[in-house]
Formats: structure tokens, sequence, C-alpha cells
């Protein structure tokens, strides 16, 4: 694993294009690039294992994420492939838990880093930055939510036809 501090020049663009940062002004987004740090893996690499201590959120700039989990039988799961510009990690900024899955690199993969502890810091200090981050992740875990409920609801579905 490779990392770089600071911005880097197409940040702010990448930001934009990332769904709890893309009602934030360019001066919203220099704050958060403030806070990033680059980090390049290669294929194979786990960026996170399931029930780590999570401590920062991810976005994808370049290459694709697993997200995978293991079941009670020791099973690896699939739940989803990411790309770019897609992130992953915010669950435990808000409910502080260990992590849910694990995520590994599907290929040689950039990813922005930005720290809870840090992120924490620059909501704390800009109320504008505040809420629509707060805002955006609330949507963003709707639809999530959503999206389950619809999955649930097809397997559930499935299963009582084989009766």
């Amino acid at each position: 694993m490779n990392i770089t501090r600071g911005v880097f020049i197409s940040f702010s663009h990448l930001l934009k294009n990332v769904y709890l940062f893309k009602n934030m002004t360019e001066s919203q987004l220099d704050s958060i690039g403030d806070i990033s740090i680059s980090k390049s893996y290669e294929a194979g690499d786990d960026v996170f294992l399931q029930s780590d201590s999570a401590s920062a959120i991810y976005i994808i700039s370049h290459g694709s994420i697993r997200i995978h989990q293991k079941n009670t039988t020791d099973e690896n799961i699939e739940i989803v492939i990411l790309g770019v510009g897609s992130h992953f990690g915010e669950m435990a900024f808000l409910d502080k838990e260990v992590r849910s899955a694990s995520a590994t690199a599907m290929e040689p993969t950039d990813l922005v880093e930005i720290s809870y502890e840090a992120l924490l810091e620059v909501l704390k200090k800009d109320l504008a930055i505040s809420t629509t981050f707060y805002k955006e992740i609330s949507h963003f875990l709707v639809n999530r939510l959503r999206v389950t409920t619809l999955d649930l609801s097809y397997a559930r579905e499935r299963n009582l036809s084989h009766f």
C-alpha cells in the first residue's frame, strides 16, 4: 500500500461527484480535501476486515473494491462491487461499531481516506458542512435500506413459494 498526504489536483472534482459531498461548495470541498490521505492498493489487498475497529471513510478514485462478509459457517458472501466515485466505511462513523464487512481491492486501486477524527473536527467547526454531510449520509442510508427491504421481500417471497 502506498500513502500520499494532501490534496491532489482533481480532488474537488472527485468529491463533487461523490454522493456525500455533491452539494458542498468549493470551499467546503477544500476543507474536506485538507484532511484527506490518498492510498493505493494492489489486487487482493484488504483495506479492512470484518470486525476491525473503524477509523475512516473511503472514496474510490481509481479501481474497484469488493465488499464481502463471512457468515456463521465462515462462508464468504459478496455484498457489492464498488467502482470509481463510490464511498464506503461510513456506517461506523455514525454508530462507532466495528466493521460489518471486509473491503478488498479487486485490481490496482486508489482510495481517498478521510479519518473519522479529522472529519468530526471539520463538522464541529463548520455548521454548513455538517448540515450538508449529515443530510446526504441520511439520504444515502435511507436509500440503501429501501434496496435492502426490497431484496429481503423478494428473497422471502421466493422462499415461501417453495413450500
